[in-house]
C-alpha cells in the first residue's frame, strides 16, 4: 500500500506533466503526412504504434482522474475537518454563558422581544442589554439574526 501511496503522491506533482504528455501522444497518433497533393496517416505501415499510443493516452487519462479523485475527497475530508473543529469551538462557546444569559440566549431565539424578556425575567433594560452584548461578544456575533445562525450551526 506504501508503494501505491507514493506513486500516486508522485503522479499528483506531476499532474500538469501527465496532461501534456497525453495531449502530445493524442495528437501524435493522430498525425498526417502532405505529399504530392495526397494526404496520408503518419502510422498507416505501423497502425499498431497508433493503437499503443492511444491506450497509453487512455491510461494517463485514467490516471488524472484518479488523481482528481483523491484530490476532490481530500477536499472534501478537510472541509469536513474544519466543520468539526468549528462545531466544537461553537459549542464550548455557549457554554461560556452564564445561566441568565442562556436563559437570555434561548428567549431570543424563542423570538421574544426586549420588552417580553425583561418582563419574563424581572429584569430592567440596562440589564438585559448587557446579557444581550456579553453574549454577543463571548459568541461573536452581532445581532439577533446571528444568533438565530449560531443556534442553527451548532446544532
Amino acid at each position: 500500500m506504501k508503494i501505491i501511496d507514493q506513486l500516486a503522491n508522485s503522479l499528483f506533482r506531476h499532474q500538469k506533466k501527465l496532461e501534456i504528455v497525453a495531449i502530445l501522444l493524442l495528437c501524435f497518433s493522430i498525425s498526417f503526412r502532405f505529399e504530392n497533393q495526397k494526404t496520408n496517416w503518419i502510422w498507416n505501415d505501423y497502425s499498431l504504434v497508433a493503437v499503443i499510443m492511444v491506450a497509453v493516452v487512455i491510461l494517463i487519462a485514467l490516471i488524472w482522474i484518479r488523481i482528481e479523485k483523491m484530490k476532490t475527497n481530500q477536499l472534501i475530508n478537510a472541509i469536513k475537518n474544519e466543520q468539526t473543529i468549528e462545531d466544537n469551538h461553537s459549542r464550548n462557546r455557549l457554554d461560556e454563558l452564564s445561566v441568565r444569559q442562556k436563559s437570555v440566549f434561548d428567549l431570543i431565539l424563542a423570538g421574544k422581544s426586549n420588552k417580553e424578556i425583561m418582563s419574563e425575567l424581572s429584569i430592567e433594560l440596562s440589564t438585559l442589554k448587557t446579557h444581550i452584548n456579553k453574549i454577543y461578544k463571548i459568541l461573536e456575533i452581532d445581532s439577533r439574526k446571528q444568533i438565530r445562525k449560531y443556534k442553527n450551526n451548532s446544532n
